[in-house]
C-alpha cells in the first residue's frame, strides 16, 4: 500500500509520459489526446489524487489561508474572539493559522515572518503588550498585504482597527463605582503604549474629574502579567489611605488584582467595590461575582474578519481608507459593587 500522497510526476513515470502532459490531461487541454486523458485520469482516481496546495498557492498566489497573532490564549476573551474569527473565515472557504507571541516582541516580529513565508492571504493581529516598535507591521501594510488590528493595537499605523468603545466603557465603569460611594478608585492598566490602555484610562480620568474626585497618579498603576498586578495591588493596599475601589482593565489583570484582595480580610463590596473588562464566564467564577464591561470578543472577532474579507476582495486595496471600528459596550453589575 501506498504510504504518501501521489503526484503528477508518479502518474508520469506510470505512464511513461512528462510532468506537462499529465498536468495538461488532468487539466482536460485540448492538446492532449482523449486516450492519454483516460489513463491520467484512471490512475489519478485510483490513487485518491489531490492537487498540492502549497504547489496552487504558490502559482496563484492564494493560499486560502488567514493569519492571527495574538498575544496569549488565556481566559475567556481571546478564545470568544478566535470564535468569532473562525466563523466568519470559513464561511469564506478559507483556513485560520493561529501564532501567539506570548507577549514577547522577538516572537511577534517572528510570527508576522512566518506567517508571510506561508503566503497568507491576509492578517488579522491583536500586539503584545511589551511592542512599543511597529515596524514589523508597517511592512506588511507597505507591501499591500491586508490586516486588521483588533483589541490591543498599536499606535500610529495607518490601518484598519476593530476596538470595544473602550473611552466610554470606562467612563462609565468608574461612573458606577463613584455611584456606590468610591471616591479613592484605582485603574489596573496594561502597556501605556497601547490604544486600549489610553482610552481606558481617559475615561476613567473623565469620570473622576466630571465628579471632582482628584486623580491620584499612585492609583493607577501599569501591569503586563497577573504577578504584576497581584503585586502592585498589595502595595495599594498597605498604603496609609488604600484604594476604596479598584478598575482592571482586562481577565488577565482582574485576575492577579482578585488574587491579592483575598488574601487579605476586606468585604466585597462592603469595604471595596470592583468592576473590570471582563467575560461573562470568568467574571461569575468569583465570589461575588464580579460586576464587569463585556469586552464583546465573538462580535470583535467577527467584525475583524469580516473587514480583513473586505480588503481582500477589493483589487484597490491601498484605495480604502483606514477604518477604526468602535463596538458598544455592555455594563453588567454584579454581587462586587452591589451594597
Amino acid at each position: 500500500m501506498r504510504s504518501s500522497p501521489i503526484t503528477i510526476k508518479d502518474i508520469a513515470q506510470l505512464l511513461g509520459v512528462s510532468k506537462s502532459t499529465v498536468s495538461r490531461a488532468l487539466k482536460d487541454h485540448p492538446d492532449i489526446s482523449s486516450e492519454t486523458k483516460l489513463a491520467v485520469k484512471r490512475i489519478a482516481e485510483s490513487f485518491n489524487y489531490r492537487p498540492s496546495q502549497v504547489a496552487l498557492s504558490l502559482r496563484y498566489k492564494k493560499s486560502k489561508v488567514i493569519g492571527l497573532i495574538i498575544p496569549q490564549i488565556y481566559c475567556f476573551f481571546v478564545p470568544s474572539v478566535i470564535r468569532g474569527i473562525e466563523g466568519i473565515v470559513h464561511e469564506h472557504g478559507y483556513n485560520l493559522m493561529i501564532l501567539q507571541s506570548n507577549d514577547i516582541y522577538k516572537t511577534e516580529v517572528e510570527n508576522v515572518d512566518i506567517l508571510l513565508a506561508n503566503n497568507v492571504e491576509g492578517l488579522l493581529a491583536s500586539v503584545s503588550w511589551n511592542s512599543d516598535n511597529f515596524e514589523h507591521f508597517k511592512n506588511v501594510i507597505d507591501s499591500n498585504i491586508p490586516i486588521v488590528f483588533f483589541d490591543k493595537v498599536p499606535k500610529g499605523l495607518n490601518a484598519d482597527m476593530v476596538l470595544l468603545d473602550d473611552f466610554s466603557g470606562a467612563y462609565n465603569a468608574t461612573k458606577h463605582l463613584i455611584s456606590c460611594g468610591r471616591n479613592k478608585i484605582a485603574i489596573c492598566i496594561g502597556s501605556p503604549n497601547l490604544l486600549i490602555s489610553i482610552n481606558r484610562l481617559n475615561g476613567y480620568k473623565k469620570a473622576l474629574i466630571e465628579n471632582n474626585i482628584p486623580i491620584r497618579n499612585g492609583y493607577i498603576i501599569s501591569c503586563k502579567s497577573p504577578e504584576e498586578a497581584e503585586k502592585k495591588t498589595h502595595e495599594l493596599l498597605n498604603l496609609a489611605s488604600p484604594p476604596d475601589g479598584f478598575f482592571a482593565i482586562s481577565d488577565l489583570t482582574m485576575t492577579g488584582l482578585m488574587k491579592a484582595i483575598y488574601s487579605y480580610n476586606i468585604n466585597i463590596p462592603r469595604d471595596i467595590s470592583i468592576i473590570g473588562f471582563c467575560e461573562e464566564p470568568f467574571s461569575t467564577m468569583y465570589n461575588p461575582q464580579l460586576s464587569s464591561i463585556l469586552p464583546m470578543g465573538i462580535e470583535i472577532g467577527k467584525i475583524a474578519a469580516e473587514r480583513l474579507f473586505y480588503r481582500i476582495a477589493n483589487e484597490n486595496k491601498k484605495l480604502i481608507e483606514a477604518k477604526i471600528i468602535y463596538i458598544k459596550s455592555q455594563l453588567v453589575i454584579r454581587g462586587s459593587t452591589e451594597n
